[in-house]
């Protein structure tokens, strides 16, 4: 009797310890994509953060879903570099 309830709790414990991670590991989408603007490819991202590829695809699909995002490479609106109003002109050679 005590062996089969042992073997029981024993069992039960290698399900719990075997879903821990499945259930602890929540995806940083931030750092995902930090990392595939880098240039990283999604096996070598997937593999560093410990995680599935298809988590990090579901990454990139959401980030390419959200309003404001833009690709990798592309400039905001509005971050070109302006003019310093107060900076003095050069002097001119005569």
């Amino acid at each position: 009797m005590l062996r089969a309830l042992l073997t029981v709790a024993g069992a039960g414990m290698v399900l719990l310890v075997g879903t821990a991670p499945s259930i602890a590991s929540d995806v940083n989408c931030g750092i995902v994509m930090k990392s595939v603007k880098m240039g990283r490819s999604a096996q070598d991202i997937a593999d560093t953060m410990m995680i599935s590829t298809s988590d990090v695809e579901k990454c990139k699909t959401e980030a390419a879903k959200a309003p404001g995002e833009q690709p990798p490479g592309a400039t905001k609106p509005g971050s070109e570099k302006m003019p310093d109003p107060a900076a003095k002109p050069a002097p001119e050679a005569h």
